[in-house]
Formats: structure tokens, sequence, C-alpha cells
């Protein structure tokens, strides 16, 4: 048994593709997910679950579509490795001032990073970002929805990418360690009852 966050893209987006988080978590319970609580409304779900991280977002982008009759992209990550993602942040500074000024693009394999520095010279921008293991760290103090970079990132590195602000980022891992340690307290790989928070 792992710890897995599910962050789904393009739910409850300006009045759009509405998802009740009550809804959401009921069908991860019906998937056999365990201690399953989300964070906000824009699809941030923590839970156990007995699979490898790809296997999970398969089953859920099959079963949410079928469910709520729309796509959505879903991007799972390990506890562990999104721990490592915060750990790794190297705009952690500006963060602490400004949280809603760092944002996280948690991405489905390796983003190219041709196709990003080609992107951010044309966008002759005051931001920067860096790349990490499977994450593009953005510092955009001018605003993440007036950034031409932000807003063709995903097609400029090439895969599946899902954006975060730092605060949630943060917030979602350690809803996922506290659900962690609680399981290795009781032997089970995650169990425990994690506070809710929509």
């Amino acid at each position: 048994m792992g710890v897995f966050v599910a962050l789904y893209r393009g739910i409850n987006v300006v009045g759009r593709n509405s998802v009740k988080m009550e809804s959401l978590r009921a069908m991860h319970e019906r998937m056999g997910h365990r201690r399953v609580a989300s964070y906000i409304q824009s699809g941030n779900v923590i839970f156990v679950a007995k699979a490898s991280a790809a296997t999970i977002a398969r089953q859920l982008t099959a079963r949410f579509a079928k469910q709520f009759g729309f796509a959505a992209k879903v991007l799972v990550v390990e506890a562990r490795q999104l721990a490592a993602i915060v750990a790794g942040n190297p705009y952690a500074s500006f963060a602490a001032e400004r949280p809603n000024a760092v944002h996280l693009g948690i991405c489905q394999g390796a983003p190219e990073a041709a196709g990003l520095t080609a992107l951010f010279t044309r966008a002759r921008t005051t931001e920067a970002f860096e790349l990490g293991q499977g994450v593009l760290y953005l510092h955009a103090p001018d605003g993440f929805g007036q950034s031409k970079f932000a807003s063709g990132m995903e097609r400029a590195c090439g895969v599946t990418m899902t954006v975060r602000n730092w605060r949630t980022i943060q917030t979602l891992s350690k809803m996922a360690e506290e659900l962690d340690k609680v399981g290795a307290a009781e032997g089970t790989g995650g169990g425990g009852k994690v506070r809710e928070q929509d």
C-alpha cells in the first residue's frame, strides 16, 4: 500500500466541468482507495492504494469519464515524490514571501528543456523557470495569469502537465506525509483519518 496524490486538470474552471469533491472522493472509495481526502475545489485527492502511480492514473481517467460524462487529465504522484519536489523548489525564498507567485507544473514524463528555453526567449519575460524530476518550477512575480510563458509551457515541454501554486503543492505534500506517517505507525503503509479540506 502506498500514499498517492491525484491531480485532476480541467474541472471546476470558471464555472465549467463542475464536479463536487464529495462525489470525487466517493468515486475513489468505490475503486477501493482508502483514507480518501481532498483539498480545495480544483481537484486534488489524497488516498492510499495498492498499485503503481501510472496504473492508478489510467484507472482514474477511465472511471472519471464514465462517471462524470467528460474527460479530465489525471496525474498521480507518490507521496515521497511530491515531498522531493517540494524539497527541491529553487524558488523557496520567493515562495515564503509570496506563495502565489511560485507555480509548479507537474509533468507526465520528462519535460523538454529545449522547447521551454525557446519559448522563454520569445516571451521576453522577467520570470524564471527551472526543471526538476518531472516538474517545472516557475517564478512569475507579475502574475501567472498574465504570463505568456505559462500559457505556452505545456505545448513547449511536450508532455502533459497540470499546474498548482506553491501553497497548494505544499499543503498536499503535508497531508500526504501525515497519512504516510500514520500508516507506517500502524504497519499498513498508509492509514489514519486525514481532515478533508474543501
